[in-house]
């Protein structure tokens, strides 16, 4: 499978750089024609994905930069998430990249090791937030800037806690009172109504679960720390819970899909609560308008959440417009103008002087992702991002998680297999 796919991106690379050669000229390469105001036209090419409120503000975006850089014009390529990362793999192998690309930390390491990230040495970060931006170095050059600040945690339906009498999550709850809270309102909640999905089913789930439990991050040293006692106990806890209809079925907690309103079980009303990212707060809102409050995860021992970068800007190392694609990534990360336009699309800003300008102006639904970071904050953990090369292991990890949820196989041959692919990628890797 892996074969049929890596034939199908070269050979899409060809046709790519077949349509290169036709057409005369790259992109990356423009700037030798004509001059606005005595200075020479630039070309840069700016590549993202996300949803239609993210393209439509950061167009806008665009064209104030472009007003104001009247010799810059910037060719927008934007899509959805789906796609988005063959397509980059694609002009990646043709050697056609966009100069300026959103990059996610589970894909960083992979391209900053092959050496098609631009390192940013040299120019001045002083105002972005000095923790996240260190999540954007590989091996220690700083190849991608944090696009906003983000955290993991936990969205809640308010109204529906207070129509069927079950207490909010409070400021410092504990693990122990989240399982509580779920089997009494089993006694409360209709048929086919629930606290919340799955954990179980969820990497990041029990990544805090582990943290809490004192155990460290998921990933140390670019290498798998998954403790194998805590793991069993969580898949434990959760196997009982749904032999006793505490929690979804597998069944509804897999066929979950963040912000669909057909299939997303918080915005259906089958579950109360669900882990969701602090910048898709927002996105919820405007689906549940009004009825939604926010909390940490669970602590125990230690605190289980994180704050993190929402995704990352980077730039082609083999861009020809260097200077300017920073020049450009900076203005919308440090520009307050830019930010009143953007606000929290990206998540919260990185820069507190932009965070300042668009304070007034943000929703009730920014500020109630904004309160979820602020509560994470607090006590957060150091973010850890997938290690290089290990995508397929994401990818056959969740699998196996999802086997022990169906009963395919059990907590401890599940751990094994955990352990072996993680092995296996490791030893791919030297």
């Amino acid at each position: 499978m892996k074969t049929k796919r890596w034939l199908t991106v070269i050979l899409a690379a060809a046709l790519t750089v077949s349509l290169a050669a036709c057409g005369g000229k790259n992109d990356n390469a423009a700037g030798e024609e004509g001059n606005k105001g005595g200075k020479q036209d630039i070309t840069l090419r700016v590549m993202w994905w996300g949803s239609q409120t993210r393209h439509d503000a950061t167009l806008k975006a665009i064209a104030l930069y472009e007003e104001q850089n009247p010799n810059v014009k910037i060719v927008s390529e934007y899509s959805g998430w789906d796609g988005y990362w063959d397509k980059l793999a694609t002009l990646s192998a043709a050697r056609n990249m966009p100069d300026i690309f959103q990059m996610d930390a589970s894909y960083l390491g992979d391209y900053a090791t092959r050496n098609q990230l631009l390192d940013w040495e040299g120019a001045d970060l002083s105002k972005l937030d000095a923790k996240l931006l260190d999540t954007g170095a590989v091996e220690g050059k700083q190849v991608a800037l944090p696009a906003g600040r983000n955290s993991y945690g936990i969205v809640y339906n308010k109204s529906l806690f207070t129509q069927y009498g079950i207490e909010e999550p409070k400021e410092d709850w504990k693990w122990d009172d989240f399982f509580k809270m779920a089997r009494d309102a089993r006694t409360k909640l209709p048929e086919g109504m629930y606290l919340s999905r799955d954990f179980s089913a969820g990497e990041l789930e029990y990544r805090a679960y582990q943290h809490a439990e004192g155990k460290g991050p998921f990933y140390i040293d670019n290498k798998l720390n998954m403790d194998k006692d805590t793991w069993l106990e969580w898949s434990t806890i959760w196997s009982d819970m749904r032999k006793d209809g505490i929690v979804a079925p597998a069944e509804q907690t897999i066929s979950d899909v963040e912000l669909d309103t057909q299939f997303d079980s918080l915005v259906k009303g089958k579950v109360l609560m669900k882990g969701t990212h602090s910048s898709q707060i927002a996105a919820y809102d405007s689906l549940l308008p009004g009825k939604l409050g926010v909390a940490a995860f669970p602590s125990d021992t230690e605190a289980g959440g994180w704050l993190k970068p929402t995704f990352y800007w980077s730039i082609a190392a083999g861009t020809k417009q260097a200077e300017e694609s920073k020049k450009f990534v900076l203005w919308l990360l440090n520009d307050p103008e830019a930010g009143k336009i953007l606000k929290t699309e990206r998540g919260t800003p990185v820069s507190d002087e932009v965070m300042a300008a668009i304070e007034a102006d943000l929703t009730d639904a920014d500020k109630l992702g904004q309160q979820m970071l602020e509560k994470i904050a607090k006590n957060a953990q150091p973010f850890t991002a997938q290690p290089p090369g290990y995508n397929d292991f994401g990818r056959d990890m969740n699998n196996t998680i999802q086997s022990v949820i169906f009963n395919k196989t059990t907590p401890d041959k599940a751990y094994e297999t955990i352990q072996k692919l993680a092995a296996d990628t490791e030893a791919s890797l030297k």
